[in-house]
């Protein structure tokens, strides 16, 4: 009950951030004026978003403690689920959504001009920026940041988690195609959290068969889809060890999901990037996911990442009760 009143809060909270946003967007008087500093905002507050989440991981013993111990069968079960959720979505974009690689429906006509102003859009400096906040947010947070500093760290992610997704909204309202895109993902948007949950549960249990956690463990690990602070929690009365797996498995997918999505948008596809963060699609990684791709995006982004965190609970208990 508890974790999905926590899920309900979160869900309305990051939701009216960018309706909010998207409404103060489209008043004439904002979307008729050029706002040169809504990007460098924008970057300001991911950066100290991500500095936040490393100096928070940095200081966390128990993640500082996994990552000698289990280290292995986590990265792995991360890789396997990011790539199986990849693979899934692609299927998902070409045959059924019939998407090309930049979000738009084949033979439209737009893909050619869009494709080049995006394409450059995607090839931005993020990610050194991105490795960079994580890694000296991590070594700061495990040798300098003290304690009564360190639990400030959640307040600043929250914080800086809704300004983000206000200047997303923003950015939305000035494009003023959001009812133009939502008409054209259709009800068919619904079927991108299936393809990621799909995709990662699969691959999880498949790269279980070569691990001592086997494939249905594997699979419960998967299933935490990126939400590290939940589902270790529903795993611990079931196994210690496989929740302490699920955490770091889950925290690497978060992380690694930030680096990884400048260069998927680049050579794979930009609908894929919402795969990769899972359920952290609708929120701490939505602005990485816009700002690597474009504002159209949102919609597949936010809605997967909405129903991936409401299935986390669900299928993390039904897989440990099988």
């Amino acid at each position: 009950m508890h974790a999905a009143l926590g899920t309900l809060t979160s869900v309305t909270g990051c939701t009216a951030a960018v309706v909010v946003g998207a409404f103060v967007g489209s008043r004439p008087a904002v979307r008729n004026r050029p706002l040169p500093w809504l990007g460098r905002l924008q970057l300001a507050a991911l950066m100290a978003l991500i500095l936040s989440l490393g100096i928070k991981l940095g200081a966390d013993e128990e993640v500082i403690a996994s990552l000698g111990q289990i280290g292995l069968s986590a990265f792995a079960i991360t890789v396997a689920a990011m790539a199986g959720s990849v693979a899934a979505l692609t299927l998902l974009r070409r045959f059924v959504l019939k998407l090309d690689r930049f979000g738009l429906p084949l033979g439209s006509g737009g893909g050619s001009e869009d494709s080049h102003g995006d394409a450059q859009k995607a090839d931005n400096s993020l990610t050194k920026w991105i490795v960079g906040a994580v890694a000296l947010g991590m070594l700061a947070g495990y040798f300098i940041v003290p304690a009564s500093v360190v639990q400030y760290c959640g307040t600043v992610i929250d914080v800086g988690l809704y300004l983000l997704l206000f200047l997303v909204g923003m950015d939305i309202g000035q494009e003023g195609t959001m009812i133009s895109d939502i008409k054209t993902a259709g009800f068919k948007v619904l079927l991108v959290p299936v393809a990621v949950g799909i995709g990662s549960l699969a691959a999880g249990a498949l790269v279980g068969l070569a691990l001592s956690l086997g494939p249905k463990d594997a699979a419960a690990v998967s299933a935490g889809l990126g939400w590290y602070s939940l589902a270790p929690t529903l795993l611990a009365p079931y196994s210690l060890p496989v929740s302490a797996v699920c955490f770091l498995a889950n925290v690497m997918r978060e992380i690694f999901a930030i680096l990884a999505i400048p260069f998927v948008a680049k050579h794979i596809g930009y609908v894929e990037c919402v795969a990769l963060p899972g359920a952290a699609a609708m929120d701490t990684v939505l602005p990485v996911v816009v700002g690597a791709t474009h504002e159209r995006i949102t919609i597949y982004s936010f809605t997967s990442g909405i129903l991936l965190s409401l299935a986390v609970p669900v299928l993390v208990s039904t897989i440990i009760a099988l």
